[in-house]
């Protein structure tokens, strides 16, 4: 494989990059290029440049709900991390934009200092705003998918199209967005106190950390819930808790996180997924679902653990002229510092 000469004389590239240290759960092999947008024009390009040229990539964020198999992926990796812009959005009462690679724990911030309300709910989740849109993240306080006004995406062509969306388009660990490049979204907040935003995020925060391995190595989640069930205590009541393969251990506060403890090879972890998985069905009868993603060369063949699937989604109406210099314009007052 080698990239078109634009890319590599215009972009940060990494060639050969292992992927394990980019992810939370820090497990996994490389990808024969790694290349880092450092802004929304060059994922554009990004985008043009290997779409025209047959070149299949993968968009990587904060590496969280992710887990790459020791071999590695034969795609190119699209790492968001430099993409972190967080503006006003125009006229728009009590609406930010932000881009794909700006972290939760960011924008939980930001908001918290403007007395903007309604993304508490994302606090201890360790994603990017892209990863959190394709995903719906959230929990029992709340999602993402409550607050979007619109998503930008982006074509094959690397052209920009805002969709407008709401709250009813998504659902637990669903979007209509699975699947596609997110240049970035608006988000639609309410006003309030400094002050009336940071108790509730501590509270919630406080509620996470007592229940939750939020200082451990890991990916988060590993399971959907069942319908009706948790899948957390499905695996405690399976007798999984502390459970170990190699250096992976299912984490002994919550049985839906599985720890890498040092040392932790993606085959390990997919092992215990495995028995954790058996040890459920024959216990519950319940059949868990990866929450997680899988990436890896010939991964449907060689996973047998079930992934949930996701239906694609139509791009919306491209932006306008007016939009294009609107966003251009707010770039150069970000909220919350760059």
């Amino acid at each position: 494989m080698d990239l078109p000469r634009v890319l590599r004389e215009r972009l940060l590239v990494h060639e050969g990059a292992a992927l394990g240290p980019l992810t939370t759960l820090g497990v996994g092999g490389p990808a024969p290029f790694v290349i880092e947008p450092r802004t929304r024009q060059e994922l554009m390009l990004a985008v043009r440049e290997l779409h025209a040229a047959g070149l299949p990539f993968r968009l990587l964020g904060h590496g969280s709900n992710l887990l790459v198999r020791d071999e590695g992926v034969a795609d190119v990796v699209l790492h968001t991390r430099q993409m972190t812009g967080i503006w006003h959005h125009g006229e728009v009462a009590h609406a930010l934009r932000v881009e794909a690679g700006a972290s939760l724990a960011r924008l939980v911030s930001v908001c918290q200092q403007q007395g903007l309300a309604g993304v508490e709910a994302l606090v201890g989740i360790p994603g990017t705003l892209g990863g959190a849109v394709a995903g719906n993240a959230g929990g029992r306080h709340g999602s993402i998918g409550d607050v979007l006004k619109a998503v930008t995406l982006l074509d094959d062509r690397g052209e920009a199209h805002e969709q407008p969306c709401s709250p009813a388009q998504f659902a637990y660990r669903s979007s209509p967005f699975k699947g596609r490049v997110i240049l970035d979204a608006v988000l639609q907040l309410c006003p309030d106190t400094p002050q009336a935003v940071q108790e509730r995020v501590a509270q919630i925060l406080h509620d996470k950390r007592a229940s939750q391995p939020l200082a451990a190595r890991s990916a988060g989640c590993m399971f959907r819930n069942p319908a009706g069930a948790s899948s957390g205590q499905l695996i405690e009541g399976a007798g999984c808790k502390g459970l170990a393969v190699g250096a992976a251990r299912v984490s002994g506060r919550h049985a839906n996180f599985v720890l890498n403890e040092g040392g932790a090879r993606a085959a390990d972890v997919l092992a215990l997924l495995e028995r954790v998985r058996q040890a459920v069905r024959a216990a519950s009868g319940h059949d868990l679902q990866l929450e997680v993603e899988v990436w890896g060369r010939d991964a449907a063949a060689a996973n047998p653990l079930p992934t949930s699937a996701h239906r694609p989604v139509d791009v919306g109406a491209p932006v306008s002229q007016a939009s294009r210099e609107h966003v251009q314009a707010t770039s150069r007052s970000p909220v919350g510092g760059a």
